[in-house]
């Protein structure tokens, strides 16, 4: 059965490129909105799915994935617009500690199933003085990334430590995935 990662992002291709399955990449065109009323595990299961339904209207009898990835510390902290954003989303991370919550669906319409789950993830950062956040921001990584930074990069010297799934924070939780596949579709990705 054919498989689509509805994602153009190069950390989800990279992860799910390292597993025994064959899988196109078609990023969902959806427009990301998110609803001041909905909760973190609202907002991500909701945008999941929307992104998964958009392509699976294409592809029909493909088994479509796709995730989406917030970082919440009192309220989302999506992709930063600038750098004056980007310092404000990392000074509100300083020191503190915040959750980031990614949303996973998995639908193929012909077979009548979607499934939309969710995996969470505790992060704690370093106290870092206003110098490494600036150079932090010199990189440019931070501009890119839900809550301005990458776990996967050099965003890692600012994470103390995580409870959770790491791959949640880099943007897919792989053992969730699995878990998913496995039990909804038969798909082993050992």
């Amino acid at each position: 059965m054919r498989i689509i990662l509805a994602s153009g992002s190069p950390r989800r291709i990279e992860l799910l490129d390292q597993f025994n399955i064959e899988f196109d990449v078609v990023p969902s065109k959806i427009e990301e909105v998110t609803r001041p009323h909905e909760s973190p595990v609202q907002t991500v299961m909701a945008l999941a799915f929307e992104k998964a339904n958009d392509v699976a209207n294409m592809y029909t009898d493909a088994v479509i994935i796709a995730s989406d990835t917030i970082v919440y510390k009192d309220d989302i902290l999506g992709k930063p617009s600038s750098r004056a954003d980007a310092k404000a989303m990392l000074d509100a991370l300083n020191g503190e500690v915040h959750d980031v919550y990614t949303g996973v669906a998995v639908i193929c319409k012909m077979k009548n199933i979607s499934i939309v789950d969710f995996e969470k993830t505790t992060v704690t950062f370093n106290s870092l003085s206003d110098e490494q956040i600036e150079k932090y921001l010199d990189t440019n990584e931070p501009l890119d990334k839900a809550g301005a930074y990458g776990i996967q990069g050099v965003g890692a010297l600012l994470v103390k430590k995580i409870d959770g799934d790491y791959f949640n924070v880099m943007g897919l939780p792989l053992s969730k995935l699995s878990q998913l596949l496995g039990k909804h579709f038969q798909i082993d990705l050992l």
